[in-house]
């Protein structure tokens, strides 16, 4: 006869707990597992972040290297070509003058300068489209001149013809290169480190331009002395950039917009008798240019 163990309410209550905390415990390792994929899936797209990151930022450090480094060898370039500026220029103030007669029969003072003031020569050898030098005394605008038939390649091109940022100073390509028009547009580019054109900002001060008055300009045919009259901010397709001018109304009318337009009064006169520059420089608006118009001296 089978008989049965007998087994206390105690101990079935003990033996129930014990299956449910089996249970229990299967479903926490599940749980487990779940958090700890969940754990890896973070920690991976975390060194992802992390790596793409680090790649942006060696990336970012090559560019700057790389800019700076053409900066660098773009300033050197023409450190290396002043060499060819043999003299200093003349102000008009301590020019000497001739007496010099004019058709009708009368005397005249004529300013004498340095016919020769660059090696041009030396500087064509190197680059056929030089045609002069360009010079605001006192500033680092010292700088050869270039003249080609579009106004894009010297935006990327020193004048050795090494591609940089920095680019060339470079005459409007539509202007004679030997500044014969009225107006002749002059482009150089606002480099971060103060280089080319970027100094031309500084004539946003009226004492910036009462301590450099005078640009020099440099050809085949001897130096030349520019006072500056109006310096201001002009969108691209400001009258600024127009040229193919007469000694007339309408060139009248050009110079009195552009004088009228300065951000402080120079007291420099101008009029259709004169010749002008405008040099002309980028803003941190891609809209705006800054830029400096002067008038032939001598």
């Amino acid at each position: 006869m089978n008989h049965k163990k007998a087994v206390s309410p105690q101990t079935r209550a003990s033996r129930t707990s014990s299956r449910t905390g089996s249970r229990l415990t299967a479903a926490q390792k599940q749980r487990r597992r779940e958090a700890a994929r969940r754990r890896r899936i973070r920690y991976l797209l975390l060194g992802l972040g992390l790596g793409l990151a680090a790649c942006l930022l060696i990336f970012s450090i090559w560019k700057l290297v790389n800019i700076f480094t053409g900066y660098s060898a773009a300033d050197k370039e023409y450190e290396d070509l002043r060499q060819y500026v043999l003299e200093e220029p003349v102000s008009p103030d301590e020019a000497e003058t001739e007496t010099v007669e004019t058709e009708d029969g009368e005397t005249t003072e004529q300013i004498t300068v340095p016919m020769e003031r660059i090696d041009l020569a030396s500087l064509q050898q190197i680059n056929s489209d030089a045609v002069g030098w360009i010079e605001i005394p006192g500033t680092v605008i010292s700088y050869p001149l270039v003249h080609t038939s579009d106004n894009v390649y010297y935006l990327t091109h020193t004048f050795r013809k090494e591609e940089s940022r920095s680019g060339s100073i470079f005459i409007e390509h539509a202007n004679s290169p030997d500044f014969s028009d009225l107006h002749t547009i002059i482009y150089g580019h606002n480099m971060k480190n103060g280089s080319m054109f970027a100094g031309l900002k500084n004539y946003r001060n009226e004492s910036y331009f009462e301590n450099h008055p005078y640009i020099y300009i440099d050809l085949e045919d001897g130096s030349h002395c520019y006072q500056i009259f109006s310096c201001h901010e002009a969108p691209v397709t400001d009258v600024s950039y127009t040229i193919g001018y007469a000694a007339d109304d309408v060139y009248a009318s050009f110079l009195d917009e552009i004088k009228a337009s300065s951000l402080y009064d120079t007291g420099v006169n101008v009029g259709t008798g004169d010749s002008v520059i405008t040099l002309s420089t980028c803003t941190s608006n891609d809209a705006n240019r800054f830029v400096v118009h002067a008038k032939k001296i001598y």
